[in-house]
Order: structure tokens, then C-alpha cells, then sequence
């Protein structure tokens, strides 16, 4: 009657485990299901978001902003002189920088570049289509120190021997250039409420003497004062409208804190800008052609889908220097094909650690998730100090370095991404497939029986 008792007992737990091994593979299919529905929706995200930044991409010639050296047009190297002995300071080179792009905004040249060179008093400028540098560098490196002095002696060669300063341009609101009712052209200076307060107790005081308007050092005219004048003043002796222009231009925007040299100016032809671009587009695709043909030749069915990754990496990168309106330049074009190089890193770190995995036979499935749980971190390591890296040459750099910088961080993080969010979701979607059981289509020789 004992060993019948225990029979019975022994039924029992025998069904319990049946339900609890049905439960536990019910809770599994429910798990599976939820985690495809979950990359399913990943995948849909992805391709909506590439198909956003393809739309902003078209057309590519007019959406992709070239820099300089693919463009072409001038850039110009100033560097501060400190005259005054007072020091460049931090202050003085922001002002500076500030009245440059003001000045070359006025001039109406489209998506000039303005840089600073860290650590020194020199400040490159590259204009676009600019081909005839004189015009410009003579009002954006212009000075502009306007200066009212009175005439104290006319010397027997008609130069002038000035007293103090008496005010100065920082009292100037506006400036236009015209014509006065003789015909002659003239700049009009229009004052604050403090210059005009001011110009009106200088020249109350000085009748009859002449008020020197001094320009850079250079005396622009010199009238007699007739009266004690309240409004504004104006500049004469000027030769061509043109002139006259860029005079009230650098009015407007205000003296230079400081004076600067012209060190060095660059013109690069358009065609020469248009030659170097299609050198580095036939590389870059050369590249990106040879590193599919080994990744689908080696990796066979996992290669075609790191070609799909990086088809979406493209699309994904080329948005999104299109979206923060970053100029490409050939040194940006040479960083892009370094990412893509990077892009393929990873997936061979991933597709490695599968083979690697199914050699000891585990399943497609299982091998994936340890490839991507054991690639992570080495991929993440090796992709921040390349981060870092870009972010000290983007700080200290200037210009085409600058420019390396830009889109080797930015094609750096795109990888990541591309790598552990859509190539992840892909082949979670078609990883429990037969085909990737059989060796030739992962590039596997052989497999260990199935554990």
C-alpha cells in the first residue's frame, strides 16, 4: 500500500514538471515574441529616420555645403599687432572676431568661415567665391580707429600737425555713404546722443579752426568750423563711391580693438576646388566598393548585411551634416572614409565573436547575443579615445583640420549607433532562420554538432 502511495506521488510530480516545463516554454514563446515585436519596431524607426534624411540629402548638390577647398575662394590669415603694449588678451580677440563677421555679413559673402587659432593672436577667414581678395581684406582687416583732432599747424607739404584726441568712433551710431548738393561724395556720421552732446562742445570751442577727421591715422578731411555744431558730420575728399562704402561699413561695425597684419592670403580656384572633390568622391567609393567585396566574399550572408549597414550609416551620416549645415572639405571627406573603415571594424568584431561561437555549437541565435554582449565594450573603448582624439584636433585646430575632426567624431558616434541599433534589429529579425545554420553562408567552415 506504501509503494502504491509513492507511485501516486511519483505520477504527481512527474506532471507538475511536464506544467511547469509547458509553462516555462509558454513564457519563453510569449518573451520571443514580445522582444521581435520590440526590434520589429526599431527596424521601422530606423528606415523612417534614413528615409527623413535622405529627403533632406536630395538634391545633394545644393543641400551639401562645400568648405573652401572645394568650392573655392579666398581665406585670409590675420594676426593681431599690439601696438599699444597693453597685451592681446581673450577680450580683445572675441571683439575682434565679433566686428570681422559683422563686416563680412555687411559685405553680403555667403557662409563665410571665421576661426580662431587657440593660443595665438591670428584669425584665418575664408570667404567663398571671393576670387578678388583685395576688396575684402581692405575692410575686414581695416582698423578703423576714427579719431576727431584740431588742426594745430599746416606744414609747407600740406600735412597736418594734430593736438590731442578729441573724440573718438565709439561715439559714432551710423555712417552712410551718398553724395552732399554739390555733387561730391561724402560719408555722413551720424551720432549718439553723448558723440552729439560731445561734438557740439568741441566745436563750440574751436571756431574757426580746422577739425581734423582722422581715419586709421590718415586725415580723411579737415574743415574749417564755422559754428558750433549739434547734429552730425561728415567725411569729404573721397575719390570713389565704392571707397566711400566700405568707409561707412567699417563705421558701422566699430574700430578694431586692435590693429592686424595680413599674414597670408590664399586663392583657390573654383576648379581646382571641383577636381579636388571628384579625386576624393572616386576614392571614397573605390573604398567603400573593396571593403564590400571582402566583407560579402569573406562573411558571405553576414557581409550582405553589413552592406545594408552601411548603406544606412551613409544616409544617416550625410543627413546629419546636412541638418547642422557642417561645410565638407577634402580633410572631412578623408574622415568619412576612416569612419566607414571603423563602421566595418565593428561588425568584423561582432560577426568574429559568432563564428567564434558557433564553433562550439552553440545556436545562430546565441552566438549573436554573445557577439554583441562581448563586442560592445571593445567597440565602445576603441570608439571613444578616437572621440577624444577628434575632440582635442577640433579645439586646437583651425580650418581643414578642423573640418577631419568634425566628421570623424560624428561618423565615430553614427557607427555606434548604426551598429547596436540597426544592424542589432536586423538580424534579430532573420537570425532563427535555417540558412544561418549552414556553414557557407556565414563564412563558417565548419560547425560543432548543435548544443
Amino acid at each position: 500500500m506504501g509503494k502504491k502511495k509513492k507511485k501516486i506521488s511519483y505520477a504527481n510530480n512527474v506532471s507538475e514538471q511536464m506544467e511547469a516545463i509547458e509553462a516555462k516554454k509558454g513564457y519563453r514563446l510569449v518573451k520571443s515574441g514580445a522582444k521581435k515585436r520590440r526590434y520589429t519596431i526599431i527596424f521601422i524607426l530606423v528606415l523612417l529616420v534614413v528615409a527623413t534624411a535622405i529627403y533632406f540629402i536630395y538634391p545633394p548638390q545644393q543641400s551639401t555645403r562645400l568648405g573652401l577647398d572645394l568650392r573655392g575662394g579666398t581665406m585670409v590669415i590675420l594676426t593681431a599687432n599690439d601696438i599699444s603694449g597693453e597685451g592681446i588678451t581673450e577680450e580683445k580677440m572675441t571683439k575682434a572676431v565679433e566686428i570681422i563677421e559683422s563686416r563680412i555679413d555687411n559685405l553680403g559673402i555667403s557662409e563665410p568661415e571665421i576661426n580662431r587659432v587657440i593660443g595665438s593672436g591670428s584669425i584665418i577667414i575664408q570667404m567663398p567665391n571671393i576670387t578678388d581678395p583685395q576688396s575684402a581684406i581692405d575692410v575686414v582687416g581695416k582698423t578703423a580707429q576714427l579719431e576727431f583732432r584740431i588742426v594745430e599747424e599746416i606744414n609747407e607739404d600740406g600735412s597736418y600737425k594734430l593736438g590731442p584726441i578729441l573724440m573718438t568712433g565709439d561715439m559714432v551710431k551710423g555712417a552712410q555713404a551718398g553724395y552732399d548738393n554739390s555733387g561730391k561724395i561724402i560719408v555722413s556720421m551720424e551720432f549718439t546722443s553723448e558723440g552729439q552732446k560731445k561734438f557740439y562742445d568741441v566745436t563750440s570751442v574751436n571756431i574757426g579752426k580746422n577739425l581734423a577727421i582722422v581715419l586709421d591715422n590718415n586725415v580723411e578731411s579737415a574743415p574749417i568750423i564755422q559754428a558750433a555744431i549739434s547734429g552730425n558730420a561728415v567725411i569729404e575728399n573721397i575719390d570713389t563711391l565704392e571707397e566711400a562704402k566700405s568707409i561707412a561699413l567699417v563705421l558701422k561695425t566699430g574700430a578694431l580693438p586692435m590693429t592686424f597684419d595680413v599674414e597670408d592670403v590664399r586663392v583657390i580656384g573654383s576648379t581646382l576646388g571641383a577636381d579636388s572633390l571628384n579625386a576624393g568622391l572616386y576614392a571614397g567609393l573605390l573604398g567603400i566598393a573593396l571593403i564590400i567585396i571582402f566583407m560579402i566574399a569573406y562573411y558571405r550572408l553576414l557581409g550582405v548585411f553589413a552592406f545594408f549597414s552601411l548603406v544606412v550609416y551613409a544616409a544617416l551620416f550625410w543627413g546629419l551634416l546636412v541638418l547642422i549645415k557642417a561645410a565638407l572639405t577634402l580633410p572631412g571627406i578623408a574622415g568619412m572614409i576612416l569612419t566607414i573603415g571603423m563602421a566595418v571594424d565593428a561588425n568584423i568584431i561582432i560577426y568574429e565573436r559568432m563564428k567564434e561561437e558557433m564553433r562550439k555549437g552553440k545556436r545562430p541565435r546565441t552566438a549573436m547575443t554573445e557577439g554583441f554582449k562581448h563586442g560592445w565594450w571593445t567597440i565602445f573603448d576603441a570608439n571613444v579615445t578616437t572621440i577624444i582624439t577628434a575632440g582635442v584636433l577640433f579645439y586646437f585646430g583651425t580650418g581643414p583640420i578642423r573640418g577631419f575632426a568634425l566628421t570623424l567624431s560624428l561618423g565615430t558616434i553614427v557607427s555606434i549607433l548604426t551598429d547596436f541599433i540597426f544592424t542589432r534589429s536586423m538580424l534579430e529579425l532573420v537570425i532563427d532562420m535555417k540558412i544561418f545554420e549552414k556553414t557557407g553562408f556565414i563564412g563558417l567552415r565548419r560547425l560543432v554538432a548543435d548544443k
